[in-house]
């Protein structure tokens, strides 16, 4: 999961960040292009997609490169202590603008 960026926590800048990604045979991203999202969260979760993996899509048994969608929801929430930053995975990428 993407880490959230402290500057953004302070700006207290939330939303959601989507990415078109390829991933190769093995399941590792080859290449993302943002689709949406604050720079800020998009540089963290473009970081994050270093070292994320997928299982490998199988056609006809045989491993293959895809292409799809990928989202990351940041949000803050004041707490005692100042702010705190919450990240999830989007289970359902909303439809282009």
């Amino acid at each position: 999961m993407p880490v959230y960026p402290d500057e953004a926590m302070r700006k207290r800048i939330q939303g959601d960040v989507i990415l078109k990604i390829e991933a190769d045979e093995t399941g590792k991203i080859i290449w993302s292009v943002p689709v949406e999202g604050d720079s800020l969260l998009v540089d963290a979760s473009t970081e994050a997609l270093k070292t994320f993996r997928f299982v490998p899509y199988l056609l006809n048994g045989t491993p293959v490169k895809f292409e799809s969608q990928l989202g990351f929801h940041f949000s803050v929430e004041k707490t005692a202590d100042g702010v705190n930053g919450h990240v999830e995975c989007l289970t359902s990428i909303p439809n282009p603008k």
